[in-house]
């Protein structure tokens, strides 16, 4: 395969000579703290007067010297002091671009970040910032250290600052002189509330978000879908570090092998055979078996894999008294298909694209006149309809008022309501956003492909598998766990076994609050009873969101071992969120740069970059609306000694990640998480609203898509 990888990352030169730094006890004016676990031989050596055991930190002035501080030479092999060194080239990096003007703070994991003003992005309403970040480390894909350059992103800086706005409830962050603070930071230490008391509220201006940009009447910008994410991060962070980075003053600090970022060393570079994503759909009408590769090209003339379980299918709505004529136009093309002359169609409706029999239930039909609270006239007439669940498979749709952007809670929380309600009854829902739907009605050509979606997720919601991975030839059970945070509650949940079978089939899920660390492992280890009472299992593998800790892992290892399951654990990390620290583009496809699907990167000890998206190596199905998504970050551990002796293991549990993400039902569109993170997530962001929980008949559906 032709391909030229190349990474965010610059190599500099390791100090010659070596760095000497000044340490000390008692705290002094400019000094910085060491915590106790960068302690390391020498610093106890040169403490040996002093009981360093009942310190939790000591102080230095790097290379400053200090009187009657012990100077130390720092041993670039020690870890701890490696530590040090890293520490004193952040604080080089903040004082360097704070020098220069810019706003300099720590991302969310606590790495430099600088935010650049930009010269055309600004309106009346608020100016724009490029963030990005810096990441130091050694001898992770070379030799050399290791200076990764990260774009984050922008932020937008209103132009009113706290004191203009007169409802302070929405402001989180704020950008005041050179920093960031949380306006609705808790005041509880002395620290915290002297720093809010300084804070002069006519030069604080609130970062941008949605709800306060809706209380504001500033206007929302349309995302762009299927931009190319790659250009615009290549383009930004070659530029930012040809103007910033590449400098003598800048090289002082970090002496860069060349001004340029360095190749992917191909002895980390590998891949998975794309065939090994490849999906099983309906056979045809002479028993043959149907495969393809990419969903959306096969749906349009294969079958799906399997049915919904029961033939009568009935749809009716719920909508607003003033929206029942539009509901009709918008039944129409869902079932019969979109009309189009001019250009090229694609669906025929639901019923030849999911193959499947579907009918109206008129005598269901729901409208309320009250759009701030409908609730009371749902509950009202869900008690007056009968359904004859015994034959029929119903599916709801909800026509909402209210876009997902609504900035009331209570407009929000409707739908979560409506999808408790007609669960309880056993009737999936689906919602169509009714100004979206309208605008769609009139561009059909667009229209087609939300339908498409629409369909999918319907089909798969009543019981139905729109496909299956093909090669399975392992016996496998793989659970994910998932969490969503709430920002109203400011709590996060976790949605866990979520197990699947080794073909991608959904078995079960429970959810739980993050806390609840023994009901998690009951949870998990409840599946891997159930599905090994059924099947020897050649390993279990779980997709945490994070890394998991000794206390959650202890009791899932505990009743293992209690059902002399005696085969291997593997515990998957797997970033859902998009690996944006360390990327690699591929400067042998065009101006594209996306790397083939399937390419997998080794950035450091079983710590992997995995690219999953719809180019294949022929890139014959490629299309810009297919996105292109960043690789996922995964991390691969066990609690087992011989975990990793098999080399094929690390190939295998990354192939299990790359098919996973392949069997998404809620979009045609390829994902780049798998749904062992996805659906987990799915459940934790909407099922903890419910007022009285999901019976447990509903916990082996996907009424969540």
């Amino acid at each position: 395969m032709q391909e030229h990888l190349k990474t965010n990352i610059l190599n500099f030169n390791w100090p010659n000579p070596a760095p000497t730094f000044y340490f000390f006890i008692e705290e002094i004016e400019g000094s910085h703290p060491i915590h106790k676990s960068k302690f390391s031989g020498q610093i106890k050596e040169a403490f040996l007067d002093k009981d360093l055991s009942k310190s939790d930190q000591i102080f230095t002035s790097y290379t400053q010297s200090t009187p009657n501080a012990k100077s130390i030479k720092i041993d670039l092999e020690d870890d701890k002091e490696l530590s040090i060194y890293k520490q004193y080239l952040k604080l080089q990096l903040r004082e360097y671009f704070k020098a220069k003007g810019f706003i300099v703070v720590k991302n969310f994991v606590r790495d430099v970040q600088v935010w650049l003003p930009s010269k055309n992005g600004n309106t009346t309403d608020y100016n724009l910032y490029y963030k990005f970040s810096f990441k130091i480390q050694y001898a992770q894909l070379t030799d050399l250290p290791e200076l990764v350059v990260a774009y984050d992103g922008t932020s937008k800086v209103l132009t009113k600052s706290v004191m203009d706005i007169e409802d302070t409830m929405h402001i989180k962050r704020c950008v005041y002189g050179q920093k960031t603070f949380n306006y609705q930071m808790n005041l509880d230490s002395d620290d915290k509330q002297e720093f809010f008391n300084s804070i002069d509220f006519s030069i604080s201006f609130p970062i941008f978000n949605l709800q306060l940009a809706k209380d504001l009447n500033i206007p929302l910008e349309e995302l762009e879908r299927g931009k190319n994410r790659y250009q615009k991060y290549v383009s930004l962070i070659g530029t930012f570090a040809k103007q910033q980075l590449f400098t003598s003053e800048f090289k002082t600090i970090f002496p860069f092998v060349q001004d340029a970022f360095i190749d992917v060393p191909e002895n980390r570079i590998n891949h998975i055979d794309p065939n090994l994503g490849l999906l099983e759909f309906g056979k045809d009408h002479n028993g043959n078996k149907k495969t393809h590769l990419v969903p959306k090209i096969a749906l349009n003339y294969l079958n799906p894999y399997r049915r919904p379980d029961k033939p009568n299918i009935k749809i009716f709505f719920i909508c607003h008294t003033s929206h029942k004529n539009s509901v009709l136009s918008f039944y129409q093309k869902l079932i019969k298909g979109v009309t189009l002359e001019d250009k090229k169609k694609y669906f025929f409706g639901l019923e030849a694209y999911m193959n499947i029999k579907a009918s109206a239930s008129k005598e269901h039909f729901i409208e309320f006149d009250n759009a701030n609270d409908p609730i009371p006239e749902i509950i009202q007439k869900l008690e007056e309809l009968k359904f004859d669940q015994e034959n029929v498979l119903y599916a709801a749709f909800y026509i909402s008022p209210f876009d997902r952007y609504t900035p009331e809670p209570e407009d929000r929380e409707i739908y979560i309501r409506i999808k408790e309600l007609f669960l309880n009854e056993g009737i999936v829902t689906q919602v169509v956003d009714y100004e979206k739907m309208v605008l769609n009605i009139e561009d059909q050509y667009n229209f087609q492909f939300s339908l498409q979606n629409m369909s999918l997720a319907l089909h798969a919601k009543l019981g139905g598998v729109p496909w299956k991975l093909a090669v399975t030839d392992k016996k496998e059970l793989v659970i994910g766990v998932g969490a969503f945070t709430h920002q109203d509650e400011n709590r996060r949940y976790i949605a866990s076994a979520f197990s699947f079978q080794n073909n991608g089939l959904f078995r079960n899920f429970e959810y739980f609050n993050q806390n609840q660390t023994d009901l998690l492992a009951s949870s998990i280890s409840t599946a891997i009873r159930d599905f090994t009472s059924k099947a020897q299992a050649d390993k279990v593998v779980i997709h945490f969101y994070k890394e998991m800790s000794y206390e959650e892992l202890k009791p899932i290892r505990e009743r293992m071992n209690k059902l002399s399951l005696k085969v291997p654990l593997y515990i998957l990390n797997i970033n859902k969120t998009d690996a944006e620290d360390i990327i690699a583009y591929d400067l042998n496809w065009g101006d594209k740069l996306m790397p083939v699907s399937g390419t997998y990167i080794r950035i450091a000890e079983n710590q992997f970059l995995l690219f999953n998206n719809a180019r294949y190596p022929t890139s014959q199905y490629y299309a810009d609306t297919d996105g292109y998504p960043f690789p996922i970050k995964i991390k691969i551990s066990s609690p087992d000694e011989d975990a990793f002796e098999d080399v094929e293991v690390v190939d295998e549990l990354l192939t299990q990640v790359y098919q996973f993400s392949r069997l998404y039902w809620k979009s045609l569109r390829q994902q780049n998480v798998p749904i062992t993170i996805k659906y987990p997530e799915m459940v934790a962001q909407i099922a903890p609203r419910f007022k009285r929980g999901i019976k447990d008949e509903a916990k082996d559906k996907l009424w969540f898509l």
